[in-house]
């Protein structure tokens, strides 16, 4: 079965930590754009290899949401006939574009599943982070979502300018009440080339203390654990049979397929493709304006530990080392020996499955790079 993500580069405005590849809506030629991604999709698809796992499409961006209703149907009409009925079709939206019109739209041209952007419900840190909506507009948002779907997912952000602990936790309460099915929350990142990063720079902002950041990620696992949610990779929770199917394949190693400017695929072995992050480039050749790498078995090895290590699943020791060789997995097992004595990584039974604690959690980064 075929796994895709279609990248739709477009934005009426960048939010200001956002590094994405995206383009002015001035620039949006729709029929155009849509034409070039059933192009590619359609060269690519036939000769993908299979994974075996459930089919998922998930359309995000960009915008998304900014589609006109004809091409957002036309598109996803092509997607499903190249790429077949998939399981699991999420849209990405944002709050200020949903109306109950492109609800039904969206619904009848086969979304089963949403993700929205809120971030915040205060509107002060909405502004700090340039986004278009306000809390209001997110909460109305959701009532119209609701009407339609019965699987939506929330993103919420910590570390922001001007959050407090306190100001986080009236977003959850305000969140958990909408109860949604899922929820993805993000630290704040200052990315190179952002308009944040330059405000940063300029002293316009400051970033979070990282002791700040490190209660507003607990506040969350916490209150989420208690409202029922499961944490099932660093930065998603979800209810029980809501996980994100697709989401789930990049950190399993499954092969996916990715469309449109800036877009990236993985064979499920050692190929990499990135797109071109140039509509221009990439309009004039869909199918050929990309880049490929061949990943050496030790970038293998460490994007396996790196991927695994941020699930609850964990890392399985024993197929680590069918892959990569009993050394590989018995360096891993010496590593981790500090960090399970320190209660920041925890082992099941047969000693041959790792994962982190709640407590290393907080400390992903620093064990993870240690485990390579």
């Amino acid at each position: 079965m075929n796994n895709i993500y279609v990248h739709i580069p477009v934005c009426r405005r960048k939010c200001l930590y956002c590094d994405f590849y995206s383009v002015g809506e001035r620039l949006a030629d729709w029929p155009r754009l849509v034409d070039a991604l059933l192009l590619e999709a359609d060269a690519r698809v036939s000769d993908a290899p299979q994974s075996g796992a459930p089919a998922t499409l998930y359309i995000g961006g960009g915008t998304p949401s900014l589609m006109p209703a004809a091409e957002f149907s036309r598109l996803a009409e092509g997607l499903t006939r190249i790429g077949g009925e998939p399981e699991e079709f999420t849209l990405e939206v944002n709050p200020d574009d949903v109306t109950p019109a492109l609800a039904r739209v969206w619904k009848d041209a086969g979304v089963n599943r949403i993700s929205m952007g809120v971030q915040s419900l205060d509107d002060d840190e909405l502004r700090a982070i340039g986004r278009r909506h306000d809390a209001a507009e997110a909460l109305r948002a959701y009532e119209v979502l609701r009407g339609r779907f019965d699987n939506v997912s929330l993103d919420i952000m910590f570390g922001l300018p001007g959050q407090t602990v306190e100001s986080l936790g009236r977003t959850l309460d305000a969140m958990l009440e909408m109860a949604p099915e899922h929820l993805s929350a993000y630290s704040l990142m200052y990315e190179e080339r952002t308009a944040l990063t330059r405000m940063r720079d300029a002293g316009k902002v400051s970033e979070a203390d990282e002791d700040v950041s490190v209660a507003m990620y607990g506040l969350i696992s916490g209150r989420l654990e208690e409202a029922g949610y499961e944490q099932y990779e660093l930065s998603n929770y979800a209810r029980s049979g809501r996980r994100s199917v697709h989401n789930s394949l990049y950190w399993q190693g499954v092969p996916y397929i990715g469309i449109g400017p800036a877009a990236h695929s993985y064979d499920g072995c050692r190929r990499r493709r990135a797109n071109a992050a140039d509509l221009r480039a990439w309009l004039a050749d869909p199918a050929g304006a990309f880049a490929e790498e061949r990943l050496s078995d030790e970038e293998l090895r460490e994007e396996m530990i790196m991927t695994r290590m941020r699930t609850r699943g964990g890392l399985d020791l024993r197929r680590l080392a069918s892959r990569f060789g009993e050394g590989a997995a018995n360096a891993v097992q010496r590593k981790a020996a500090k960090w399970l004595r320190q209660g920041l990584m925890q082992a099941d039974d047969s000693g041959e499955r790792l994962s982190l604690t709640r407590s290393g959690v907080m400390l992903s980064d620093e064990i993870i790079v240690d485990l390579f």
